[in-house]
């Protein structure tokens, strides 16, 4: 009875005192030199093998003690590394990534796309979230303007994957958007249509087009589409 009594208290104190031990590195990523949102950075506390990625509103959440090595990247950024100190873990702390200046080849008929090749290099970024349970068969599959990475992963779901899946179904949304972006982007709608400034991003906006139509569509129908459509945006449609 005497150590049952004993575990009875002694349990919630040590319970209480575990979780005060917690302690975690927040705050938000940004662009340098902006006030611009960076959105699924991948953040890797390298100390204690810990991961996470910023959300929509570049918001970010990792468990960290001081002393802990914590890494900031994304694709097209300079990666950042900080050392986390007490001071710190009182408030917010915002990070600041570079853009990283590079300049891809031209490509060629028969080789990846720019776009193809940005998907490979997020896919790398981002292997913590897919290389888990049985390793993922990646394909690159070609069409229209070429696709990036399909991850066709099979393995058994169970309690410690949900967090992953999570994630992983987020980065597969964000795939797409940055597919439709690759057919669909400033540089070409604004030779066709010449709109400029808050007009053009109101016509992008309005008459994006959805991941299947871009997977579906050669570049002539892209082409056909926005003329198109900005036919209807000067009647007012």
């Amino acid at each position: 009875m005497r150590h049952l009594i004993i575990f009875l208290v002694a349990f919630p104190l040590l319970s209480s005192l575990r979780s005060s031990a917690q302690q975690f590195l927040t705050g938000k990523v940004f662009k340098k030199n902006s006030t611009e949102a960076l959105v699924s950075v991948s953040i890797h506390n390298i100390s204690a093998q810990r991961y996470d990625l910023s959300e929509e509103n570049g918001s970010y959440r990792i468990q960290v003690v001081p002393g802990d090595h914590v890494s900031f990247s994304s694709v097209g950024y300079m990666a950042d590394t900080v050392t986390v100190t007490a001071a710190m873990l009182t408030g917010d702390f915002p990070v600041y990534l570079d853009v990283r200046a590079q300049t891809l080849k031209a490509v060629r008929v028969g080789e990846f796309s720019n776009y193809q090749l940005d998907s490979m290099d997020r896919r790398k970024e981002y292997a913590w979230v897919y290389d888990h349970g049985n390793t993922p068969r990646v394909e690159h599959e070609r069409k229209g303007d070429g696709v990036g990475v399909t991850l066709n992963i099979f393995r058994n779901a169970s309690a410690k994957e949900k967090q992953r899946e999570k994630l992983e179904k987020r980065l597969a949304k964000e795939e797409e958007e940055y597919y439709v972006d690759s057919r669909y982007n400033k540089d070409l709608v604004t030779k066709i249509t010449r709109l400029k400034g808050d007009s053009l991003q109101q016509f992008m906006t309005k008459y994006r087009p959805s991941y299947d139509y871009c997977r579906r569509a050669a570049n002539v129908d892209i082409l056909v589409y926005i003329n198109d459509s900005y036919k209807q945006y000067i009647k007012g449609d």
